[in-house]
């Protein structure tokens, strides 16, 4: 009988740790979703550019890393797959907060190719009026950010997207080639 209860002891912690294991999806960071496709992200470069005495910020997201992007240009050939969203926020600095549609504009291409520039993608999604578009920095210091980001499309389609990690600057990029 000891060993019946032993053994049923055994068997009953076993179930209980694996129903209590995590079974549910995890959302991962560094990706955007729009209409239950993932799209990883892999990196973020930080481009500030004033025009007319008006600064705007925006914030490219890629699925290829600065490391990637190196390769192609020393070795010539263009990376092709491209993902790229990119996020417009009109201020002169990034701070922690949330940013809202008056202040946002966005685009989302996909399958595109890069060498230097990018080309022949597919445009996915862009700011239309009436989308409301929010972006919350969650954290930035000088070499990671962390961000969360949200659209509500004017046809009720929802995309959501977070990136947390290292980010690049344009000038940085540009020094390196």
């Amino acid at each position: 009988m000891k060993k019946i209860n032993y053994l049923l002891a055994i068997i009953l912690t076993t179930v209980f740790y694996v129903s209590c294991s995590s079974d549910d999806v995890q959302e991962t960071p560094n990706q955007f979703i729009i209409e239950g496709k993932n799209y990883p992200m892999e990196s973020i470069f930080v481009e500030k550019f004033t025009k007319h005495s008006r600064t705007t910020i925006l914030l490219h997201l890629l699925n290829i890393t600065e490391q990637d992007i190196e390769a192609a240009q020393n070795s010539g050939v263009a990376l092709t797959e491209v993902d790229f969203f990119s996020i417009a926020v009109r201020d002169e600095n990034l701070t922690s907060k949330t940013y809202t549609t008056n202040s946002l504009s966005y685009e989302f291409m996909t399958d595109g190719e890069f060498l230097g520039e990018y080309d022949n993608e597919q445009l996915l999604m862009e700011y239309e009026n009436g989308d409301e578009v929010t972006l919350t920095i969650n954290s930035i210091n000088e070499t990671n950010i962390s961000l969360d980001f949200k659209v509500k499309r004017v046809n009720g389609s929802v995309a959501t997207g977070s990136y947390k990690g290292k980010y690049s600057t344009i000038e940085e990029l540009s020094g390196a080639r």
